[in-house]
């Protein structure tokens, strides 16, 4: 395992913390991580989503292009996701001050790998409007599954609940997806708070060997929730509290690898550290391999497998956004 610290607020005049990394890897083979380049540590602050392209393996990156500014109206663009379909195009999604404000949900592609990106298409009408105030997409990363439908989980703050605009809970969660390659969206029934699972929101979506949808779901309490989403989309057939993982209310993320299944938290109840692999054989019922990756540091992490080379990558925050971190993991670690 290699781990190397990939960008620091000391090094970035410009920006005080890169929050809510994502990463994905291309059919090429090339590494893109993005985030949220934030002028202050607020989700509201001023900021640029920022993305860097690696081609050796993450053992280095390119300058950090911005591919969408913060302005004086809608100075958060927040929220970045991506994933790449069967045919090689990025498919990339953000929002304008979460979708509040005035703000958009959006949405450009890449034909060339990230190089260029199409003209933003507005796609807020499909995110429940009328339904909710904040919107947030993943964060982390959407999917292409094996039948070509294009998923990106998303948490929402329900109007019926009063609270002000801006508020970011009580949330409910849901899965916005394309089964015509982004030109027309939808979304699935929504995930609710229950007596087990308090105002779930930040999620990632992993296919399952048989076509399901495995939702790892973080909670407003010390611990994770899941779902598992029907093949069709109509349903969930399970969604339930996550006792096998430790968490602190921290944003984790998982990945197919092959059959297995994994997934990436800071195992501790209280702090912000200790980022670990779990491997699941089984879709997630059990977790029977664990890999400590950063016993002291930790933060927001996101997971990309690559199947070809063999190799796992986890990219994660420490110290708020101050650090980021990438671990290269051989499959034979695991």
């Amino acid at each position: 395992m290699e781990i190397r610290k990939i960008w620091d607020k000391t090094e970035q005049n410009e920006y005080s913390l890169m929050r809510i990394p994502g990463i994905i890897i291309t059919s090429c083979g090339e590494i893109i991580i993005y985030g949220e380049a934030r002028k202050s540590a607020s989700d509201w602050a001023l900021m640029d989503i920022v993305m860097r392209k690696s081609r050796d393996g993450g053992a280095s990156f390119s300058a950090p292009t911005v591919l969408v500014h913060g302005t004086e109206e809608h100075p958060t663009v927040n929220n970045p996701v991506m994933a790449e379909d069967a045919h090689g195009t990025l498919h990339f999604l953000y929002c304008e001050d979460y979708a509040t404000r005035g703000g958009k949900v959006l949405y450009r592609t890449s034909k060339d790998g990230g190089r260029t990106f199409s003209h933003a298409l507005d796609i807020t009408s499909a995110t429940l409007p009328g339904y909710r105030n904040v919107f947030a997409l993943g964060p982390g990363h959407g999917i292409c599954t094996s039948g070509g439908t294009l998923v990106f989980p998303f948490w929402l703050v329900p109007k019926k609940f009063g609270k002000p605009e801006d508020a970011h809970a009580p949330s409910e969660v849901g899965v916005l997806y394309s089964r015509d390659g982004g030109k027309t969206w939808c979304t699935t029934p929504l995930l609710p708070a229950s007596e087990d699972i308090v105002s779930p929101n930040e999620t990632v979506a992993a296919e399952l060997p048989g076509g399901e949808i495995y939702l790892a779901i973080r909670q407003n309490a010390p611990a994770r929730a899941y779902a598992v989403l029907k093949n069709d989309f109509s349903s969930f057939s399970e969604y339930a509290p996550d006792r096998a993982h430790k968490d602190p209310v921290c944003f984790g993320s998982s990945a197919s690898f092959g059959e297995k299944l994994l997934f990436v938290n800071c195992e501790h109840a209280k702090n912000r550290k200790n980022i670990t692999l779990k491997i699941s054989d089984d879709g997630g019922k059990s977790w029977t391999k664990s890999l400590v990756i950063d016993k002291n540091r930790g933060g927001y992490a996101d997971i990309a497998a690559d199947i070809k080379s063999g190799k796992i990558y986890v990219l994660y925050e420490n110290n708020f956004g101050a650090e980021l971190y990438l671990a290269t993991i051989d499959k034979n670690e695991i």
